[in-house]
């Protein structure tokens, strides 16, 4: 069972991220085929695809941060001495820590106010309730991500990227 978590925990967003660019490349494929070969197209095809980008992009938010590739000024970083380096690196953790949750709370109160409309697509008739949720996913892992980075860092294991 532990090497089961281990495995989920190592890779559960790199195999949602492969999930999800496989089937945008296979919708894809198939909207061109159908277009230039049979001049018939898909009506949801584009729609399908924007939508699993955008949770393609909150699970990527999760991902970079598990990864250590999260955006920073690594020059600025690398002029400090090691005393304010740590400093500002623990104190970005914390205020970046900080927001994801800030974004993570909220996004219930935007899927429950969909929810509420009962707005759906306009192509796959799918439920923007199931769009948004990417937000609660997506934020909620990098909540996950930071605290085990947080909690690395004040380990004195945060290191640079894996």
């Amino acid at each position: 069972m532990k090497r089961f978590i281990k495995l989920l925990d190592d890779h559960l967003e790199e195999w949602m991220l492969i999930l999800l660019e496989c089937a945008i490349v296979l919708v894809m494929l198939l909207q061109i085929v159908r277009r230039y070969v049979f001049n018939a197209s898909l009506t949801w095809s584009e729609e399908f695809c924007r939508y699993c980008f955008i949770w393609f992009m909150f699970i990527g938010y999760s991902y970079s941060i598990h990864e250590k590739i999260d955006l920073r000024m690594d020059a600025v970083l690398n002029i400090l001495p090691e005393k304010v380096r740590t400093f500002v690196v623990r104190f970005g953790l914390m205020f970046c820590f900080a927001l994801t949750v800030l974004l993570f709370g909220n996004s219930f109160k935007a899927v429950a106010y969909v929810m509420k409309t009962g707005e759906r697509s306009t192509g796959m008739h799918l439920p923007m309730s199931v769009v948004y949720a990417s937000m609660i996913v997506g934020f909620g892992m990098a909540v996950i991500r930071y605290i085990q980075r947080i909690i690395e860092e004040f380990r004195g294991k945060g290191g640079e990227k894996k």
